[in-house]
């Protein structure tokens, strides 16, 4: 079972709705769950919770996460195969600043060795911590060092369409090289954010679940 954390403080709801519906399309039985809730168990409670999942076939966890929440023990029972973060470091409370840093190095260290991290592009912070990593980090944001961006502008999608292009040749989670391409990405919701669909986009990508089919069109 592949677990996913989509962790930030802006956002998450979103990425982690365009997630489960990538996934859902593609037959996968998904289980999403906020932070708050697994703060009310203990370790033994959460091994019982993640072997049931197990059984009933599910084949990814995506684990809504507040970053503050990472202060709970709870999380340290837990390693990830993928990590989304959605905020930008500049855009963060300035209370919540001084403890940023810290949380997100908390979070990096559950990430499994052959683990994935993907964060905006835009956010240098986040870049600087990362620096030194021995994980592969994927990168998305309206850059153009970004691993995936979008030839189309403005923060909006535009007629419900976006244009995703891999920048650069990946080795997705399932072992398979993927080469640079587009893919032209069809979002139910018109007002959804741009970078959201651009992370979940790039999660999609870097899971192999578009792998075989025809880059002409995806939809979530």
């Amino acid at each position: 079972m592949l677990i996913a954390g989509i962790a930030g403080q802006n956002g998450i709801n979103e990425t982690a709705g365009l997630v489960n519906s990538i996934l859902s399309s593609k037959g996968k039985k998904v289980s999403v769950i906020d932070s708050r809730k697994l703060k009310e168990l203990d370790s033994k409670r959460l091994k019982s919770y993640l072997f049931e999942l197990l059984k009933s076939n599910v084949d990814t966890l995506v684990l809504k996460i507040n970053l503050i929440d990472m202060e709970d023990e709870i999380f340290d029972n837990i390693n990830f195969d993928v990590i989304i973060y959605t905020d930008k470091a500049d855009e963060l409370k300035e209370s919540f600043r001084q403890d940023y840093s810290r949380l997100m190095r908390k979070m990096l260290s559950l990430l499994r060795e052959k683990g994935t991290a993907i964060v905006n592009a835009d956010d240098n912070e986040l870049i600087d911590i990362l620096k030194g990593t021995n994980h592969s980090i994927l990168t998305y944001g309206f850059n153009s060092q970004a691993s995936i961006t979008t030839s189309s502008i403005g923060d909006n999608i535009i007629e419900d369409k976006i244009m995703c292009s891999l920048q650069k040749t990946i080795s997705a989670m399932n072992g398979m090289t993927i080469e640079p391409q587009e893919y032209v990405v069809k979002v139910q919701n018109r007002d959804a954010d741009s970078y959201n669909v651009l992370a979940a986009a790039s999660f999609a990508i870097v899971n192999g679940v578009w792998e075989g089919d025809s880059p002409s069109e995806q939809r979530f």
